[in-house]
């Protein structure tokens, strides 16, 4: 140290100076010591990550693990507070966070302070140690107050991930955009760090007749755009909503739905002969119903039709299927499209109307219906409609100001919005049982039932957000809570992500889990097999890897094309690469290691990737016959990916790579790819 070095005088000169500011700094409220910064504060209102007493934090004693006087809690580095009140008789005391002793001398008795303790944070368990408490009152002592981390942006360089792979979501993304796909917003948390976010494309990119916008009329994507979240409401609303009403022990996973609305939920139903179901006795139905619980419902096991089309008169309520108009039968449980208040009471009505199609917990069946059912069971318990409920609860306190129900109620404009269907929810004007809207929806909820049956506030569908506000709701609910409010028990969260059973362990509750494998689709190869998320019709993602301590929203208006009824994907959008949910994941895992390859590995896996454009290109017809239109959007997607390609091989100039770009030439077709290989040829000079 420098004083061992320094000469008698400077010494006594040097030491003085530092008594001097040392004296100084502890007349006033803050001080900082070698690790941590400590100021007297009061106690935020708040709820906790944890709420301890020491001495005898148990309330028992053990003598073989000293829990009395340890704690274990869940940061992150670079982040880390915590709150503490000293007792008015306590004239002594230590405090370790992480094995570091904290100067506790200058703490005072009757005092509370606010203790940083970002320098030592580590990722993931922390640990405290209170010890050696002295007090004139027995029952005195220190309380400290932990609050759940928050989400503080860093830049990737400093978070391990690799730029390059972001760097490559980024150009298969903008390529596909160049394409004629319409837009994307990712955002990627990791260890406490939104770590990225970025948007692509434009809010609406085909007029109402499937016609392209021209280029100059078009408005950009950013950040701050909010994207139909589709059936990803069903995680950001109705799921956070019962894992907080379960948590705060209002009901629980078994509670009788029955016992929430009341008798009515299974004494109205009806009898419908439904062509594929179980052929029960519509008393054997009540029955089953009656004992229907909020577990059944969130598991999509309680029974119910996939989708019973409460607002489509010509639906057929036998065959599950949409009729024709003016062929019968009618839809029994028509509740009405006039997507006000009038017409969700009488959807409430329809669903006590809905009969079982099987019996409740022998299978799963992905419904709508079972979140309508849910929301208006939390709607019940808590008193107050579900999007002020989630307002008040959740986005209000995070300080979430683009997530809502029904935007352009609420503050927000259309272009505040991505635009979704083009043509209303005709299909390209090809449904003839249910006209509806017939122009592009933006800023409304896409989803049928969520507008028209349920004024675009439902379980099931209706939110909308951006990909950075949904990041910090997923952060909340694998860490419990944000900041100084605690949301969801653990235990509860796991109970929600944990598998169904064996038999179906890629289900969690209300979640998509990746389980053994088995939704890579979803989230890539490399997700840890506790991984839970979920997608939406529109082209929406949440994805959370506990293991990893990872969260990642990426949102998509590949809908936002135009419905080509004879090709095989019907909209065009869902033809190109980055509509592919589990790529985007994928490609962030691979990022996430350093092999002496990477760079290899990762262009010959775009090289795959080209291949398998071009194979599903030789497999697609029209109308029984090869592909010759280049403007077809899977020709278009071909493209793109093999451009992506190129320009990497390009860019890495290694021979094996140059001449993998031009042997994929080859790929190309002459007659109707000219235009494609000289612009190939022209990236390779």
């Amino acid at each position: 140290m420098f004083f061992q070095t320094a000469r008698k005088k400077t010494f006594i000169k040097r030491a003085a100076s530092t008594a001097l500011i040392f004296f100084i700094l502890n007349c006033g409220k803050a001080f900082c010591q070698e690790t941590f910064k400590v100021s007297e504060s009061e106690i935020p209102e708040g709820s906790w990550q944890a709420e301890l007493t020491f001495p005898d934090r148990q309330g028992e004693i053990d003598d073989s693990l000293s829990l009395n006087s340890l704690y274990a809690f869940e940061f992150f580095h670079g982040q880390g507070e915590l709150y503490l009140q000293v007792g008015k008789s306590v004239s002594s005391f230590s405090l370790f966070i992480n094995q570091k002793s904290l100067d506790c001398s200058r703490l005072k008795g009757g005092k509370s302070y606010k203790i940083d303790f970002s320098k030592i944070a580590r990722d993931g368990k922390n640990t405290l140690q209170a010890a050696s408490i002295r007090a004139a009152n027995s029952s005195d002592g220190i309380k400290i107050f932990i609050p759940h981390s928050v989400l503080l942006e860093e830049s990737l360089e400093t978070s391990g991930l690799d730029r390059d792979s972001f760097n490559l979501i980024s150009e298969i993304i903008q390529s596909d955009i160049e394409h004629g796909f319409p837009n994307a917003q990712l955002a990627v948390a990791k260890n406490g760090r939104l770590v990225y976010q970025n948007s692509w494309g434009w809010l609406n990119s085909y007029d109402s007749e499937q016609n392209p916008i021209p280029i100059n009329e078009r408005k950009k994507t950013s950040v701050h755009t909010m994207f139909d979240l589709a059936s990803c409401t069903k995680a950001l609303a109705t799921n956070m909503a019962l894992e907080f009403l379960i948590s705060e022990k209002k009901i629980s996973l078994d509670t009788k739905i029955s016992d929430i609305l009341g008798d009515e939920f299974y004494k109205k139903t009806i009898n419908i002969k439904y062509k594929k179901g179980s052929g029960a006795s519509l008393g054997q139905i009540k029955k089953w119903k009656s004992q229907v619980t909020i577990r059944d419902l969130a598991c999509h096991r309680a029974g119910f039709p996939a989708g019973p089309s409460y607002h489509n008169i010509n639906f057929n309520s036998q065959t599950q299927g949409r009729e024709k108009e003016n062929q019968t039968p009618k839809n029994k449980l028509y509740s009405g499209c006039g997507a006000d208040q009038e017409t969700r009471q009488k959807t409430y009505e329809a669903v006590c109307k809905t009969p079982l199609l099987y019996q409740p917990g022998t299978k799963v069946l992905y419904s709508d219906a079972d979140y309508i059912i849910l929301c208006f069971a939390i709607e019940k318990i808590t008193g107050e409609p579900l999007d002020e409920f989630c307002k008040k609860t959740f986005w209000n306190p995070m300080g979430l100001n683009r997530t809502a129900f029904n935007p352009l109620e609420n503050g927000f404009e259309q272009d505040d919005c991505a635009a979704t269907e083009l043509r209303g929810n005709s299909r390209g004007g090809t449904c003839v049982d249910f006209l509806g809207r017939e122009e592009t929806i933006q800023g409304q909820v896409h989803d049928e039932m969520a507008y028209y049956s349920m004024a675009g506030v439902s379980g099931h569908a209706g939110l909308f957000s951006t990909a950075a506000e949904s990041v910090k709701m997923l952060w909340a609910q694998l860490c419990g809570g944000y900041g100084l409010n605690k949301y969801f028990s653990k235990d509860v969260l796991d109970a929600f992500s944990a598998p169904q059973s064996d038999q179906r362990a890629n289900w969690g509750i209300g979640w998509y889990r990746e389980g053994d494998d088995r939704r890579s689709w979803n989230f890539g190869q490399s997700a840890s097999r506790g991984t839970i998320g979920h997608n939406g019709w529109t082209g929406t993602l949440l994805m959370i890897d506990p293991e990893q301590k990872l969260a990642l929203a990426y949102f998509t208006s590949k809908r936002n094309t135009p419905y080509r009824e004879r090709y095989s994907y019907s909209f065009e959008g869902s033809y190109y690469s980055c509509a592919n949910y589990g790529l985007i994941p994928q490609l962030i895992y691979e990022g996430m290691t350093n092999g002496p390859d990477k760079k290899r590995a990762r262009l010959l896996l775009l090289e795959d990737m080209v291949h398998d454009k071009f194979r599903l290109l030789r497999q697609e017809t029209v109308e029984g016959l090869p592909i010759f239109d280049k403007g077809h959007p899977l020709v278009q997607a071909a493209y793109s990916i093999l451009e992506v390609f190129v320009r990497r091989a390009k860019a890495d100039g290694s021979e094996e790579a140059l001449e993998l770009a031009r042997q994929s030439i080859k790929r190309l077709s002459p007659l109707r790819d000219a235009d494609e290989i000289k612009k190939i040829k022209e990236i390779l000079k």
